[in-house]
């Protein structure tokens, strides 16, 4: 028996969940079929846009008729098939016309026929007057869509302006609702990568926890939809709607998931994250993501394990800049000098033994300045949220302020364009305009150094209150030596160092290293307000973010035993002397 393939299709998702179109769509198809004799086969395309989606069941239809599997095709007009009169055409020509196959339209089955020259040129004509009919059809609905923003942006409305809703919240009432189930996810997944862990490792664990997506069909999570739901803005509780067409954007508040803090916390680390990713495979490294190339690039770790023909045991474990490797993938020379990889367990006793140094060293971290600092932990605490929310509120409100003077401005600049509006004034509003997005964009940078400053103290009273006492008992085990290095440092940058070896040829001979700290800790000093009287108090000097060191001989992998000239300088400890 023949079939009948009928082709349905919505545009939007909204349009597939809430209305019944698909529905009639088929029932419509099925009638057809029923008046034709033919057996109803339906070809569901779901929601899928015309103008900016890929159709899979378009093209798949397309491939049945190529393998003569379709010979009779339906739709209840041929706009849900094509995205203009080319598609149309060329569809006539490259399928219905070479492969004999007949196209069926409407609630009554009307065939085409092509080989009439007056059915024909009204095929094309339809054609034309549907993509057209379309066009007026997206105008219109974006203006509407401008309007609801408009009114949205003026009243502080949640509006809620179709499609699926973001992860985390619903459409109620045609307005932004969080879905506390989700919400709690969102949260968790924010906190997650805040916390050091990968979008991997996150898309494993909500996966086997049974949480479901809002989109994908397996119900599994993409790592590409966690990076994106960790760069949306909207969750902090302002969504943006960018019009291309106007080149505006329009902002309206949200229900709050996340804090703007938090917020901006992950921005830095996906940013940092994304300039530094590393392919290489991770081990269980004391030093890795803070170990940086002088040439930019994030070193990486490797521990290889073998045993030679000799019998040998090999265990490597060293750090490395991958320059070479990345300049191999571009099919390029590497630049960077740094050729030399470091010796890992060396490296991680170098390091931890220098940064302990540092802080033990440091006037802030003495007994008496913290026991000061730590009397007023409870009094930071207590005001932290308080003023924390206070300039979140006062972000959200600034951020909405500047888009609103930019859109004015947008506008001004339209209607001088046009002639609307005479150039002299114009270029009076406009100045005035500039002036106040300069105001406005300043209290905005004011604002978010504000918020940092509030979350490095709470992060510095933290981190006092676990590692100021009995500094060595607390480092002993590996995850919390890694705290230690992660709640002080910000990173270490590894240099190469050049001498002459015995064949008086210039060669990497070590490394140096530049700590960069959170804090200023390098030489920060307490100054007693009386050196007389010490119970007048003190006040506590800054000191520097930053310690370099000379090269560091030992730290460097060899490739053999190399004798070093006794003369070329003297030693003490691990460090040269010049």
């Amino acid at each position: 028996m023949n079939y009948l393939d009928c082709y349905t299709r919505v545009s939007t998702t909204e349009q597939k969940k809430s209305g019944n179109s698909l529905v009639v769509q088929k029932e419509i198809g099925q009638k057809v079929a029923k008046k034709l004799g033919l057996k109803f086969r339906h070809r569901d395309e779901g929601s899928r846009s015309s103008t900016i989606h890929y159709r899979d069941v378009l093209e798949q239809l397309k491939d049945d008729i190529e393998k003569g599997l379709v010979k009779h095709v339906w739709c209840q007009d041929r706009s849900r098939m094509f995205r203009d009169m080319t598609d149309g055409l060329l569809f006539r020509r490259d399928y219905l016309e070479k492969y004999d196959v007949s196209l069926y339209e409407g609630e009554l089955g009307t065939e085409i026929d092509f080989n009439n020259e007056d059915e024909s040129v009204m095929y094309d004509i339809i054609t034309r007057l549907q993509q057209y009919e379309n066009k007026k059809r997206v105008e219109k609905s974006q203006r509407g869509k401008i309007a609801k923003l408009v009114k949205a942006s003026s009243s502080n409305k949640s509006m809620f302006m179709g499609g699926t809703a973001l992860f985390g919240y619903e459409n109620k009432d045609k307005e932004w609702s969080i879905k506390k189930d989700e919400a709690k996810w969102v949260k968790w997944i924010f906190d997650a990568y805040e916390n050091g862990k990968s979008t991997k490792e996150i898309k494993d664990y909500l996966d086997s926890s049974g949480v479901e997506t809002k989109r994908t069909k397996s119900g599994l999570w993409n790592m590409v939809t966690i990076q994106k739901m960790l760069a949306n803005e909207s969750y902090t509780g302002i969504h943006r709607v960018h019009i291309k067409k106007m080149d505006r954007t329009y902002s309206f508040k949200v229900p709050r998931i996340i804090t703007v803090s938090q917020f901006r916390k992950v921005q830095r680390l996906l940013e940092k994250n994304q300039k530094t990713k590393t392919n290489a495979k991770k081990h269980d490294a004391l030093l890795d993501g803070l170990l940086y190339c002088a040439c930019g690039l994030r070193m990486a770790s490797h521990h290889q394990q073998y045993k030679k023909k000799t019998g040998q045991i090999v265990n490597q474990k060293k750090y490395f800049c991958r320059a070479k490797e990345e300049a191999w993938k571009h099919s390029k020379k590497s630049e960077c000098t740094n050729t030399k990889a470091l010796t890992m367990d060396e490296t991680d006793k170098f390091v931890l033994s220098k940064v302990k140094e540092v802080v033990k060293d440091s006037s802030l971290l003495k007994e008496r300045t913290k026991k000061a600092v730590l009397k007023e932990k409870q009094q930071v605490e207590d005001n932290y949220l308080e003023q924390k929310d206070k300039v979140e509120k006062r972000i959200q409100r600034v951020q909405k302020d500047l888009e609103n003077i930019e859109n004015q401005i947008s506008e001004i600049e339209f209607q001088k364009g046009m002639g609307k509006k005479e150039s002299s004034v114009a270029d009076k509003i406009l100045k005035r305009y500039w002036q106040e997005w300069e105001i406005r964009t300043q209290e905005l940078k004011n604002s978010e150094q504000e918020l940092d400053d509030l979350d490095e103290n709470l992060v510095w009273v933290d981190w006092i209150e676990k590692f100021s006492d009995e500094l060595d008992v607390r480092t002993r085990k590996f995850a919390d030596k890694k705290q230690f290095l992660k709640g002080l440092m910000d990173k270490i940058i590894v240099s190469a160092e050049f001498d002459e070896n015995r064949d008086k040829i210039l060669k990497q001979q070590g490394h140096s290293f530049k700590f960069m700290f959170n804090l200023a800790l390098v030489d920060d000093k307490i100054v007693y307000k009386d050196e007389s009287n010490k119970r007048l108090g003190y006040d506590v000097k800054d000191g520097k973010k930053s310690l370099s060191t000379d090269m560091i001989y030992n730290v460097t992998a060899r490739s053999g035993v190399y004798k070093r000239k006794k003369k070329a300088w003297k030693w003490e400890g691990n460090q040269r002397l010049r």
